[in-house]
């Protein structure tokens, strides 16, 4: 086995099985002599902000010098960035190894349940029996679609979950309303649990009190009271919250600040069932965070930004960080999204905010037509352009005037390959 061959088992369409229950992915640990028992996790759900979450926390548990594994998805250039253990990559020969053991019971199991694996329910197994295997402290964990019937729902109780956000997504999986979709996140709680949220629409909010409530889990919500003197700018943040004075982080956008302030009450809550963490590992580890492809700057003269805003929540979100950072300027925008997506109303959102906008496909089968959405806003008295692949993307970003604005939006695909061509 080589990595061409991990990553056809972990990282392809494969899978057959309906998402009915656990039942494929406990069968699958059960032969791997469950890694994933005796062992401190945290599990984080939601519609956006997950990963950034997963890694303000990883780098406050770092601070702490606990060893702590993080799994999360997807990755923007290679697959390795999923599983990490002190935010280093697994290596090649590690995750070559680790594969192994798991694929030797793949065929058993899917005979044994009479449904091909998905491929993120491997991965996920390849990642738990890695932790396991490097003796991790604490281990994070970023659920991949809902809650409830993922993959990585198979955990015994955390010692804290997080819901970052809930927002219309995946809707044919987890439901056509905000209130169903809330349902599945949700399934993250577990009896006596500890779950922390961010501030909720009522409706939102019952939905996760009843949960709770019905499993005697304890809920830590963001006091948004206790948030003050946020500011905000092209390369971070600053904000106060509780005892914490003038915290930085080196990412910008008012949902960062959010993603932080989850990060800060996992810990707190950690802290509470004896982690040793200080106010300080908190301070410094909120500092040291750094997640890719979301508001990244990537260039200074012109001003270049890449987002992975592809869902309505992400562009509301890169809508607020415009108006926060750019309110009397104009943007260029490059945007690519999938055809499956409602991507005319998303693109919509940021046209007011817009000097131009070129479009590009991320991906040659299941992109939008980039000539298709150029005309279309064309008529809608924006200044379009479609471009012809990301390499002249990458063309017409470097010759833009220094002075410009510019933000690269949609699919992590897209994000992914500026990142690794830009380099």
């Amino acid at each position: 086995m080589d990595m061409t061959d991990v990553v056809m088992l972990v990282n392809t369409n494969r899978g057959n099985g309906k998402k009915e229950s656990l039942y494929r992915m406990h069968t699958l640990l059960n032969k791997l002599n469950n890694p994933e028992k005796n062992v401190s996790f945290i599990h984080i759900a939601g519609t956006n902000g997950k990963g950034s979450t997963a890694s303000f926390i990883s780098q406050i548990l770092i601070q702490a010098n606990l060893k702590t594994g993080s799994f999360t998805s997807p990755h923007l250039e290679k697959v390795n960035e999923r599983i990490r253990i002190n935010e280093q990559l697994i290596s090649d020969e590690d995750f070559i190894s680790v594969t192994k053991k798991v694929a030797a019971v793949v065929e058993d199991v899917e005979n044994e349940c009479g449904e091909r694996l998905y491929s993120f329910e491997i991965l996920t197994a390849v990642a738990l029996l890695y932790f396991k295997e490097k003796n991790c402290d604490i281990v994070i964990l970023e659920a991949g679609i809902g809650g409830r019937l993922d993959a990585t729902n198979v955990i015994p109780v955390p010692e804290v979950a997080i819901v970052t956000s809930i927002g219309m997504d995946h809707i044919k999986v987890l439901g056509h309303t905000i209130e169903k979709i809330a349902k599945e996140k949700a399934g993250v709680i577990k009896e006596k649990g500890d779950i922390v949220l961010p501030p909720f629409t009522s409706s939102v909010n019952q939905v996760f009190q009843e949960i709770a409530e019905n499993k005697q889990a304890s809920v830590h919500q963001v006091k948004v009271n206790k948030v003050q003197n946020i500011q905000l700018t092209e390369n971070g943040s600053t904000f106060s919250y509780k005892p914490f004075k003038m915290l930085k982080i080196n990412m910008t956008g008012k949902h960062q600040v959010s993603n932080a302030l989850l990060a800060i009450e996992a810990a707190l809550v950690l802290r509470q069932k004896k982690f040793n963490i200080s106010n300080q590992h908190i301070v410094d580890g909120l500092e040291k965070t750094y997640w890719p492809g979301r508001m990244e700057k990537i260039q200074e003269n012109p001003a270049i930004f890449i987002d992975g805003a592809h869902n309505p929540e992400g562009v509301e979100t890169l809508v607020d960080s415009i108006q926060a950072l750019f309110p009397k300027e104009k943007v260029t925008f490059i945007v690519g999204m999938m055809k499956d997506k409602d991507y005319m109303k998303m693109i919509d959102k940021v046209r007011p905010y817009a000097k131009k906008i070129y479009t590009v496909s991320p991906d040659p089968y299941r992109g939008f037509s980039p000539s298709d959405v150029a005309i279309e806003f064309r008529g809608k008295d924006i200044e379009a352009e479609s471009i012809g692949s990301i390499t002249d993307v990458i063309e017409c970003l470097k010759t833009q005037p220094s002075e410009e604005k510019i933000i690269v939006f949609g699919s992590l695909y897209l994000i992914g390959d500026i990142k690794r061509l830009w380099k």
